[in-house]
């Protein structure tokens, strides 16, 4: 494949980065793009795992130089087994000692967690350890176990090369997993769930289909991590993840920017029964830094930090969603700005499902799926906003602003700048200050603005404070306040919660303005005082 200058740069800082410690030379262009291999045979055969090749669809205009997978003894995948008694120092799975699986701690009653790592990572990555961690927390009944797919051996550059390495890394997984069933008698693999990080994602698409191929076995679950893009993109499903590889795939998209102009590490496209996009699928908060800023003093770092921040926010999700006693919920909408604009803000209306964001994802959906919501294998795309920083889960909250068209407003004329809200609860408890827009917009008198925002969930709102950010701008006479002072005459503000499906209207004092001065209080009592009945603005 052709990688551009710029994707060169950045896959060869993630080399410095990973390998830190070690000594660390330089690597000519052509070893990354693999141009140095393309005398290479096109098919070869490792055994029982079978023969692979590279003519189409494995080399196309999207793939123009495919590689042909390394020999198993150089990539030397490991599976090392965790389990509430063993979390620290692993057993290892053995191909060749079938009977050993009896003796590791597998439980063929309780779940079986897969989870596998990308490129330039190993199995003793960090996230990998608190995911096992995670999902061993949760199980009450203390009978799942987690085997990571461990192929470090095989995920350094080029990256053409460590794409062709997961087809045989996923072939040998799926012997693995059917030698866990034939052993342990399981009855089907519904209890097993594999979890895949970026080309962990399309490896275990692959496991899926060598199951099926060689052992007519289906997976139960895939939950692909911000799957890789590059490669992959618009290419035939069997060259990637899709959702014949498992019962159920759901994929998490966390920077799903296109390559140009912007590095993107994420498949943008949909490719499993449920596609979630938390805030868009792409530059996730708190990911907004630059990589002229040093991390730890290292440039490299920063420079890694600064390129792979959303791509690794898939995990971090993921793992918070395990057992977070927050809601978690996404909605189907058509695209993120209907979504932002309140257009798909109503549970099971119009078509718009809300799901639970996620490790428990497969609940609410087959809930979907018994009450006849979703029939067939319909594509869903889901949406969700976070925080930039743990715990990333937050509750939205539709706010519409009503501008009012009283004779003062009028007089005044339109303002621009930033509304900035806070919601409050009975036990005050509040959402924390929330932006209206991220810029600047003009407030035209008697105009609705609706926006969706997140925040911490209050319960039961019982007042919002609203404050104005006023701008002025010389070159803009729409900003210029020569005999008034900045102010919005907000008439109401309709409140209504995805979580919690309630719609509520906050009032302040009658004809009061919002101002940059100080904070406005806006409550249900003083709309008692409005002179419009409330039905008018709630439906």
């Amino acid at each position: 494949m052709h990688l551009s200058n710029g994707t060169v740069v950045f896959y060869t800082l993630m080399y410095f980065a990973n390998h830190k410690d070690n000594e660390i030379q330089i690597m000519p262009n052509s070893t990354l793009s693999g141009s140095h291999q393309t005398d290479l045979p096109d098919e070869v055969c490792y055994g029982v795992y079978g023969c692979f090749h590279i003519t189409s669809p494995w080399t196309d205009e999207r793939r123009p130089i495919a590689l042909l997978p390394e020999k198993p003894d150089k990539i030397g995948v490991r599976f090392p087994v965790f389990n509430k008694q063993t979390r620290t120092i692993p057993k290892f799975i053995n191909l060749d000692e079938p009977d050993d699986l009896k003796t590791i701690g597998i439980n063929p009653s309780g779940r079986i967690y897969l989870v596998t790592h990308g490129f330039l990572q190993s199995g003793k990555a960090k996230w990998i350890e608190q995911m096992i961690n995670a999902l061993l927390d949760q199980d009450e009944e203390g009978t799942a176990t987690c085997i990571v797919i461990d192929w470090g051996g095989g995920s350094s550059p080029p990256y053409n090369q460590a794409s062709a390495n997961i087809r045989l890394v996923g072939a040998i997984a799926a012997h693995v997993i059917h030698m866990i069933y034939e052993v342990l008698s399981l009855k089907n693999l519904n209890n097993i769930h594999m979890i895949g990080h970026s080309l962990g994602a399309h490896l275990s698409g692959y496991t899926g289909y060598f199951l099926q191929r060689d052992f007519d076995l289906k997976l139960g679950r895939i939950t692909g991590l911000d799957p890789a893009e590059l490669a992959f993109t618009e290419t035939d499903p069997i060259v990637r993840l899709d959702t014949t590889d498992a019962k159920y795939v759901d994929i998490i998209h966390s920077d799903a920017t296109p390559f140009v102009p912007k590095i993107g590490l994420g498949l943008f496209e949909p490719i499993g029964h449920l596609d979630f996009y938390p805030n868009g699928g792409f530059n996730q908060p708190g990911c907004e830094q630059t990589f002229w800023k040093r991390k730890d003093g290292s440039f490299i770092s920063s420079m890694y930090q600064f390129f792979s921040c959303s791509h690794v926010r898939a995990v971090s999700y993921f793992i918070e969603s395990i057992q977070s006693k927050c809601p978690f919920t996404a909605i189907a909408c058509e695209s993120y700005e209907k979504f932002l604009a309140g257009d798909c803000f109503e549970c099971d209306r119009d078509g718009h499902m809300c799901f639970t964001f996620g490790f428990k994802s497969y609940g609410s959906y087959r809930r979907m799926v018994e009450s006849n919501q979703i029939i067939g294998n319909r594509e869903i795309q889901a949406y969700l906003m976070t925080k930039p920083a743990e715990p990333f889960c937050r509750v939205h909250y539709k706010v519409l602003i009503k501008v009012s068209d009283s004779e003062a407003s009028l007089l005044h004329g339109g303002e621009v700048g930033r509304f900035h809200l806070n919601i409050f609860g009975n036990k005050g408890e509040h959402s924390e200050k929330m932006a209206f827009t991220t810029d600047s917009e003009l407030y035209e008198p008697g105009r609705n603005y609706t926006r969706v925002l997140a925040g911490r969930g209050v319960g039961k709102p019982r007042k919002i404070t609203v404050s104005w950010e006023y701008n002025t701008s010389f070159l803009n006479p729409l900003t210029w306040r020569i005999l008034s002072s900045p102010r919005v005459y907000v008439e109401y503000i309709v409140l209504q919660s995805l979580e919690h499906r309630m719609k509520i209207r906050f009032c302040s004092n009658y004809n009061i303005p919002v101002t940059s001065n100080s904070d406005s209080v806006f409550t249900q009592e003083n709309c008692r005082f409005h002179p419009k009945p409330l039905e008018t603005v709630l439906n």
